[in-house]
């Protein structure tokens, strides 16, 4: 997810709705070197299914024939906004890269800017994590157990290495911090992705990337027959999770050729057909929200990956169409465009708010519950709207003062 915050390349809108094709999308890939508003409306809806998936379809205790039990129901796969993520900073971070591929300096900018990107937003959430559990769970102890219980060594998540021990005690850690596995992977991808696009052979990165799309379920499985009291490893192992890394940097790689680009605007009704054909058979991956079925682990998480993907580069291909004018609409670029910290520090503002107004843990059961889950919305929203504005734009900007 931290990895789909920076963006290069725009995106014109078409001067005649009326054509089906415009001049632009005709004729080349668009200009990756300017901002495409369609990459922030997409993170902001990515963002938007992890705050659902935590804040409400998590918290509900209900079942059918309850009506928020049908809700519940009614819901399963919305936690694969994760392969969402993913997608999206597979192929964000897999384009800048192929950009830059011949750059003198390809390495040194790309870290620097990853750097200026992730760590000081990420090390003042620690920070404030950690006074949370000194002082406040310190305090109260046992209420909000089920928020802060379960302590990893702290200098894992300083390390980004937080991942491998929650595969070594099959368990995500405290809640609050729960959530920064995905960081971890994000951070030991942007280890390998740069090597790999810097020193295989351009024509040769497409298979470099689909052998990772195929290894990673290989190793879903080979964990789910030898390591079976490991499941969890599943989730949150890079190995695991690279099939929707590699796929965003397959598409990445692909609309910057001029032919497939030419191609997938002159077939978009194929396109949209694999797109629907994707939606079909969506109820056949429904787990009730556990990750580790078979089906899940072999097809699942790739399917869900592959829908994205199209919807990303129907967004792209299509700037006239309903998906892309979706995404362009302000609340979803705005969300985007903090996504980063929302993502961060959503679940310790949720954890407070329920302590604080209902005294009770992690659910919905009632209008007033639903209320606090709103007020912990806007403490998040608000809180990361500031520190975008004042502590992390500036450090960015910083950042890209470095040049490739």
């Amino acid at each position: 997810m931290s990895g789909a915050i920076e963006i290069l390349g725009h995106l014109d809108k078409a001067k005649d709705l009326r054509a089906s094709v415009s001049p632009l999308e005709t004729c080349s890939p668009p200009n990756f070197s300017r901002r495409i508003p369609e990459i922030d409306g997409f993170r902001g809806m990515a963002v938007a299914l992890a705050l659902f998936f935590h804040y409400v379809r998590y918290a509900i205790t209900d079942r059918p024939p309850a009506l928020l039990g049908y809700f519940y129901a009614a819901t399963p796969l919305i936690w694969s906004g994760m392969e969402m993520f993913f997608v999206l900073s597979g192929f964000l971070i897999g384009g800048i890269l192929l950009d830059a591929r011949d750059s003198p300096k390809y390495f040194s900018t790309f870290y620097v800017r990853r750097l200026c990107r992730i760590v000081p937003a990420y090390f003042l959430f620690l920070s404030l994590a950690a006074i949370a559990f000194h002082f406040l769970y310190g305090a109260v102890g046992g209420p909000l157990d089920w928020a802060f219980a379960g302590r990893l060594p702290w200098y894992e998540y300083f390390s980004f290495g937080q991942n491998l021990w929650m595969t070594k005690a099959n368990s995500p850690g405290p809640p609050v911090l729960a959530i920064t596995w995905s960081i971890a992977v994000e951070e030991q991808f942007y280890l390998l992705l740069p090597l790999i696009i810097r020193f295989v052979r351009r024509s040769a990165l497409p298979y470099a990337f689909a052998a990772g799309i195929v290894i990673a379920p290989i190793v879903r499985l080979l964990i789910v027959y030898r390591f079976r009291a490991h499941l969890f490893a599943t989730y949150i192992l890079l190995p695991c999770r690279m099939d929707a890394l590699f796929l965003g940097a397959l598409c990445a790689y692909y609309v910057r050729e001029k032919e497939v680009w030419s191609w997938l605007v002159e077939r978009r009704q194929t396109v949209l057909k694999i797109l629907f054909a994707l939606i079909l058979f969506m109820p056949l991956l429904s787990n009730a929200a556990i990750p580790f079925t078979l089906s899940w682990m072999t097809v699942g998480a790739i399917w869900m990956s592959a829908f994205y993907a199209v919807v990303l580069v129907l967004a792209l291909t299509n700037s006239g169409g309903r998906i892309s004018r979706a995404l362009r609409a302000k609340g979803w670029a705005s969300l985007g465009e903090i996504g980063y910290s929302v993502y961060l520090f959503h679940m310790m503002f949720y954890s407070i708010c329920i302590w604080l107004f209902t005294k009770h843990g992690w659910q919905m059961a009632s209008w007033k519950d639903f209320g606090v889950t709103m007020i912990a919305l806007s403490i998040t929203l608000a809180y990361c709207k500031l520190s975008w504005l004042y502590f992390e734009k500036p450090i960015v900007r910083w950042g890209h003062a470095w040049k490739y």
